[in-house]
């Protein structure tokens, strides 16, 4: 057999050097102190395929660089982010299932209770 060789040149000189790393992610977060712990949050980027988040997770997908829009809920209440992306930028998307302080009370009378949905865009440089 013959020998494969590499044909694969090197840039000139007057060509711009590639960045290793131009790809653009965004993470969904669950792990803010003041979420409450409690029950599943579901997010679905650009209509894709929805991620589900309990208390302490967090994904990581990559995106192309552009506009994008993030629909969260936690079956109650729903919230949608539109955001635009830079090529290389890094974005976090904290979501939060915060209780009140009558949330416990509501729980114990009723069995069940309300969880407020709080969602922040984060720039991660």
């Amino acid at each position: 057999m013959g020998e494969v060789t590499d044909r694969r040149r090197a840039p000139a000189a007057s060509e711009p050097a590639l960045v290793d790393d131009i790809r653009s992610a965004i993470t969904f977060s669950r792990m803010h102190p003041s979420d409450c712990g409690q029950r599943q949050v579901f997010a679905r980027l650009d209509g894709a395929e929805r991620v589900t988040l309990l208390y302490g997770e967090s994904v990581t997908l990559d995106v192309l660089p552009g506009r994008h829009h993030v629909r969260v809920h936690n079956t109650l209440f729903w919230k949608n982010v539109e955001f635009s992306i830079e090529p290389g930028e890094r974005l976090e998307l904290i979501i939060i299932n915060g209780a009140r302080w009558w949330t416990a009370g509501m729980a114990g009378l009723l069995g069940c209770a309300p969880l407020f949905l709080t969602v922040k865009l984060v720039s991660v440089q």
